[in-house]
């Protein structure tokens, strides 16, 4: 099973002022429409199974009603990720609601909701996605469409991880896009887990195999960042790559997430 576990989509009337406001801010290209129709698409040309989706919110009242979007996406190929806010009341008691009504993780983006990922606003969260071993992914390093500084380098997912030693974190953007320094310092080596989301045809092939060595292979999630990546490129490299082994390539490419998500393991 090929699993995408970082992927985009977001309403049908809003995705092309989306793109072209992201476009423009952050001279990033997309691939497809952004719709969840241009998802399925890309990803029967990539032979991707899976695609983990997500969206994130910039107010807590926009929470509730943003996953219900979300949730109403979910296919047999498609699995949403739940946002969640800091500000938002009830936000313990909402976790174990969103787990009962079939989510398996979550997503944040600290820089666009207003928190840094070690802010003590966070961790009643933190706690509780750790007592349910429900997975969070964090958008890592820095944004392109923003100014530093960034709210969820590696040094600050560290302390999270110090402070919920069992709580599944993911790095998105192998911890985060250009600063692969901080990224080795800080988190190589540890449980938490890297996507490849963005990054993966950008990283020096160098560094790229460096990371490959130096964290646990169980903790690498291939991740195409759609529809800000092309995911038939990104799997055709990973595939590619010389110094991975057909094990650690299908591990990456989807069972790691697989095992991590409790889904299938063949097609």
């Amino acid at each position: 099973m090929i699993i995408d576990f970082h992927t985009h989509i977001f309403p049908r009337q809003k995705a092309s002022i989306i793109l072209s406001e992201l476009s423009g801010r952050a001279d990033i290209p997309h691939f497809t429409d952004g719709t969840l129709h241009g998802l399925l698409s890309s990803m029967e040309t990539a032979g991707i199974h899976l695609s983990c989706i997500s969206r994130i919110t910039t107010r807590p009242e926009q929470v509730v009603s943003v996953n219900q979007w979300l949730h109403d996406r979910k296919r047999e190929n498609i699995l949403p990720l739940a946002t969640l806010h800091p500000d938002q009341q009830g936000g313990e008691d909402y976790i174990q609601q969103l787990r009962d009504t079939g989510f398996k993780g979550i997503k944040v983006h600290p820089d666009y909701q207003g928190f840094n990922a070690d802010d003590r606003r966070m961790f009643p969260f933190y706690e509780v996605l750790q007592s349910l071993q429900m997975p969070i992914l964090f958008h890592a390093g820095l944004d392109r469409g923003l100014s530093p500084p960034f709210r969820a380098m590696p040094s600050r997912l560290l302390r999270v991880h110090r402070e919920f030693p069992h709580l599944i974190m993911i790095a998105a953007h192998m911890g985060g896009e250009d600063n692969y320094d901080e990224t080795e310092e800080y988190l190589l080596g540890t449980p938490i887990y890297l996507d490849t989301a963005f990054v993966l045809r950008m990283m020096d092939k160098h560094t790229l195999h460096h990371f490959f060595r130096k964290h646990p292979i169980d903790r690498f999630l291939f991740g195409s960042d759609s529809p800000f990546s092309d995911q038939s490129a990104d799997l055709t490299y990973l595939w590619n790559l010389p110094f991975l082994t057909q094990n650690e390539k299908e591990k990456i490419a989807g069972k790691n997430a697989a095992d991590l998500l409790g889904v299938g393991t063949t097609e």
